[in-house]
């Protein structure tokens, strides 16, 4: 749920504020899974694909509100909610990008004029695969 009813709850109660106020930006957190799924992840992947759809269907709703929507696709994302084997499988194989990393995407979308918006931006490791992954 939180993956979500989180953006959606949230990006409701913004849009109603940005619209009020004659605009403003929304940036929602995705996942590349929603563009190329890893095996066993149909939960995750379909969570992260509401996602997409919620920020697409905000984008189109928003524009004639002045109000630009965009999300962040990251890939792997070091984190302690990671097991230890699972950092040790991907940090050899794929390797991991920051929070901080993530962080500086966001700034990048907020800090663009109010005439631009970026409806998807996908960050990831360098070695991490995206197309054809498994």
């Amino acid at each position: 749920q939180v993956n979500v009813v989180g953006p959606f709850i949230c990006s409701k109660y913004a849009f109603g504020q940005m619209r009020q106020h004659g605009g403003g930006r929304i940036i929602n957190i995705g996942s590349i899974s929603s563009e190329s799924p890893r095996p066993d992840s149909a939960p995750y992947t379909t969570s992260k694909f509401a996602v997409d759809g919620l920020t697409r269907s905000l984008a189109l709703d928003g524009r004639r509100h002045n109000i630009a929507v965009g999300a962040i696709h990251p890939g792997n994302v070091m984190s302690e909610l990671l097991s230890a084997e699972e950092i040790a499988r991907r940090e050899e194989s794929e390797g991991f990008i920051t929070a901080d990393d993530v962080a500086r995407c966001v700034l990048t979308m907020a800090e663009l004029p109010p005439s631009a918006n970026v409806l998807e931006l996908s960050v990831m490791p360098t070695r991490q695969p995206l197309v054809g992954r498994g």
